[in-house]
């Protein structure tokens, strides 16, 4: 079972760690139960940012720039639309969820930006992108 709480506020931690305690810690862990309780921060400007980044230039650098061969016509090299680039990149670098799909939206801020950087390092690394500085 997984809980999560969006807090702001000081008040408004303290309550959702209250009722997380008394409502599922306490008693589970009485039962043997072992868990874990991680903190992340999450910040919509952030997430909004990396995702328009990531939905324009990055993947915009990657269907201009780089040539593949074409695995129809041997000899032949082809580009692929941004919609490939990220099929492909998100099954490359986004982690499998416990039901086997891969998304961005389950990733949290800091995986996102870890996610982020992995596509980016494949591109540069691997397939000779420059990624051009403009806005997402």
């Amino acid at each position: 079972m997984r809980t999560a709480y969006d807090v702001a506020s000081p008040r408004q931690a303290h309550e959702a760690l209250n009722s997380l305690w008394h409502g599922e810690i306490k008693p589970l862990t009485r039962k043997g139960v072992r868990g874990r309780i991680i903190w992340e921060t999450c910040s919509p400007t952030l997430r909004e940012s990396m995702r328009k980044m990531f939905h324009g230039p990055v993947l915009n650098d990657f269907a201009t720039q780089v040539w593949l061969p074409d695995p129809v016509l041997p000899g032949r090299r082809i580009r692929y639309a941004p919609t490939a680039w990220k099929v492909l990149l998100k099954e490359m670098f986004c982690p499998a969820q416990p039901n086997g799909n891969r998304s961005t939206e389950a990733l949290g801020d800091d995986e996102y930006a870890e996610f982020l950087t992995a596509v980016q390092a494949f591109g540069v690394v691997d397939l000779g992108v420059v990624f051009t500085e403009r806005d997402a």
